[in-house]
């Protein structure tokens, strides 16, 4: 076969598969064999079928160097793309991210040979366009990216790789902003009427109602998970490392009293089964057959949503039957979802109603007016008569959760 077709094989090949495009182009920083479950991301960010897709990745699987360096490589090569923006957790991160991308492209040998020279004029670190006229806009989460232009050319791929860190995830405050800023801003930078654009979400799982958590629920994203090892800690990818050496990591982190840490970083799960301090095994399943409504004593406790605006966020509604002699404590009905007003009152005082609760208990610990005086207004207009019990909430969720370890 002549050079010449061996060559246009090669692009063919790399131009339809990022994983060959990695292994053909980049050979030093894909040096390792892929394992099966990296197939999962290939097919994902290849197929453009799937314009928002979000991965949840631990540590050292590659998945930087796959998100910010081979697939946007790909993309700038083969001329698929016109506006790229990558996005990572500072803009000092987004900056090096794309800066990375920049120097492989202009200074990686097989690409000088196959592709030429991809530098233009506009060549700065904040910046650049290709050649071939491709933009990539380096941003920091937070900062702006709706209404962004190049040209005519709003982005048609957005990247996002590990947009939250271990201090940003711990505030309920800081997970709001950033969730409300990637909704309403990076959402909402590309061109809806077109169908040429995609978003790739990939990160490594920090907290339960993270951004990534919340995506990773929602219907109309492709979604890709990752393990390092299994629930046995057997490697799923050997060549990475071996079953003796995952066993040693977890040695290490067991012995450290840190497996939560091990389970985020490389399980993709944010508390470690070992040492959950609810595990599922604490928890019963029953039928209301199975009480004596007697000796039960049924409390109804709300949680409302910590706005103003109360129907702007999930408020939860939870029965609690109280068994003071066989010594139980039952959940007997959970409504957690966004309400109005009336529709929250609806569905407290019928589950007092159903439930037999003569007690109610609200949290009021940073809405007191905005919640007690219409709550009480609207019990006594519907001719109701409950018991309100205020609870003021002291430190923090997880501390106040660990209270009712010895119940179990």
């Amino acid at each position: 076969m002549p050079v010449l077709d061996e060559v246009k094989d090669v692009l063919a090949a790399c131009c339809a598969s990022t994983k060959v495009l990695s292994k053909t182009i980049f050979p030093e920083r894909f040096y390792l064999p892929f394992a099966k479950m990296h197939d999962g991301i290939f097919e994902a960010i290849d197929d453009d079928r799937y314009q928002k897709v979000v991965i949840k990745a631990p540590r050292g699987l590659g998945k930087t160097s796959l998100a910010n360096l081979a697939y946007p490589a790909k993309k700038i090569l083969f001329r698929e793309k016109k506006y790229i923006v990558q996005i990572s957790n500072t803009s000092t991160q987004a900056v090096m991210q794309a800066e990375n991308l920049k120097q492989e492209l202009l200074k990686n040998e097989i690409i000088v040979k196959l592709f030429g020279s991809i530098k233009s004029e506009n060549f700065s670190k904040e910046q650049w366009v290709t050649s071939s006229g491709t933009m990539v806009m380096p941003r920091g989460s937070g900062q702006q990216v709706r209404g962004l232009l190049f040209g005519n050319s709003r982005p048609d791929l957005i990247i996002c790789d590990d947009l939250e860190d271990d201090e940003g995830v711990e505030s309920e405050e800081q997970r709001k902003k950033l969730k409300q800023w990637f909704f309403a801003d990076v959402l909402n930078s590309i061109s809806r009427h077109r169908s040429d654009w995609k978003i790739v979400y990939i990160g490594t799982l920090l907290h339960e109602d993270s951004l990534l958590a919340t995506l990773m629920e929602l219907k109309d994203w492709k979604k890709v998970e990752l393990s390092l090892f299994d629930d046995n800690y057997k490697s799923n990818w050997p060549d990475f490392m071996t079953d003796q050496a995952i066993w040693d990591m977890v040695e290490g982190y067991r012995e450290a009293g840190e497996l939560d840490v091990l389970y985020r970083e490389y399980k993709g799960e944010a508390i470690s089964k070992e040492d959950a301090i609810f595990r599922p095994s604490y928890f019963r399943y029953y039928e209301e057959s199975e009480i004596n409504p007697r000796q039960l004593e049924s409390i109804v406790i709300l949680d409302p949503a910590k706005t103003v605006k109360i129907h702007s966020a999930e408020s939860a509604l939870i029965c609690w039957g109280i068994d003071t002699v066989g010594n139980k404590l039952y959940v007997r009905d959970l409504v957690a979802k966004k309400m109005h007003p009336d529709e929250l009152y609806d569905e407290l005082f019928e589950m007092c109603k159903r439930m037999r609760a003569s007690v109610i208990g609200i949290e009021t610990t940073s809405l007191h007016d905005w919640i007690m005086y219409p709550l009480t207004n609207e019990m006594l207009r519907r001719g109701l008569n409950f018991e309100i019990v205020e609870i003021n909430a002291v430190g923090k969720k997880p501390e106040r959760a660990k209270w009712l370890v010895p119940l179990y």
